[in-house]
């Protein structure tokens, strides 16, 4: 089974149709996948219907086809999203090394799209850094930037608990959107997908700056403020990764238990569709953990 956005706030599971295993292809019994709570829910709302939900997946390979090094039995890292079991292309699976934890592998992907990111702005170490929004994204944006030699990144955000996340993944201060420092940064990451965070992050940067734009705005569009042309800041978006198994071999050895802190909340897959529901709320969790061996669908 996998689960699908079937109309505006309807999810439903959806069966998966068996088909064989073909050379250079392997299949993974999916063990966890977790939420991108803010994503997951514009699909909800908005459509395309229907679309599959979920993106991070951690899982097991179960078979593996003629040509195939990887060995059955593999904990790898996928974008199956909320699945039972998925069929990929082995070059697309990213193994895990035995000695990282489930929720740090996990972590991976998002760390890499966050990464593609920071590179379009050419973060240097010297550089004053600012993060807007302490969700997935934006925790993941500072674990970045920290590990890699930034030394000065700064957040953004509203919510007391978001703000002590932040400093637990390495920000140097915390400011609630309206007290960030003017004209105080070199480089943004706008990862709040709200207007307020993004003006505040316009308004934070000094002359020339430059930020990039890793949320989709889906709290809300995303306009350039007076700021933008006053002080001819840079703007540039960012999606996908570019090569996952290169940020992963980047990342494995600099995993913390900090990552833990990204899922605060896990369930059983079965209980997955009426989550949903309770989301939406300002205090909804940074991401949920989705258990797919205690009670798979």
């Amino acid at each position: 089974m996998r689960l699908i956005a079937a109309s505006p706030c309807t999810p439903r599971w959806e069966p998966l149709a068996p088909r064989a295993v073909g050379p250079g292809e392997v299949r993974v019994q999916t063990r966890l996948s977790a939420l991108s709570v803010a994503s997951e829910l514009s699909v909800l709302r908005g459509g395309p219907f229907p679309s599959g939900l979920g993106y991070q997946t951690l899982g097991t390979v179960m078979e593996a086809g003629p040509g195939v090094t990887l060995p059955v039995g593999a904990r790898v890292v996928t974008t199956l999203g909320h699945a039972a079991w998925g069929i990929h292309r082995a070059p697309r699976v990213i193994p895990v090394p035995d000695d990282v934890p489930d929720r740090a592998a996990l972590s991976v992907i998002l760390a890499e799209e966050t990464a593609k990111g920071l590179r379009r702005v050419q973060v240097s170490p010297h550089e004053r850094v600012l993060v807007a929004g302490a969700g997935l994204l934006g925790l993941l944006s500072v674990f970045n930037l920290t590990r890699a030699g930034v030394h000065d990144v700064s957040v953004i955000e509203p919510r007391a608990d978001r703000q002590a996340l932040a400093r637990q993944f390495g920000a140097r201060e915390v400011y609630a959107p309206a007290a960030a420092p003017r004209d105080a940064f070199d480089v943004g990451v706008e990862c709040s997908a709200a207007p307020a965070g993004f003006a505040a992050l316009l308004g934070a940067l000094r002359p020339r700056g430059r930020c990039v734009v890793l949320s989709d705005g889906n709290w809300g569009a995303l306009t350039l403020t007076p700021d933008f042309h006053r002080k001819e800041l840079s703007v540039v978006g960012s999606s996908d990764g570019e090569d996952y198994a290169a940020h992963a071999r980047w990342w494995w050895p600099r995993v913390s238990p900090v990552l833990a802190a990204l899922y605060p909340l896990t369930v059983p897959a079965a209980s997955l569709p009426g989550l949903y529901a309770h989301l939406g709320r300002p205090d909804r969790p940074v991401s949920v953990l989705v258990d797919w061996e205690t009670t798979a669908p």
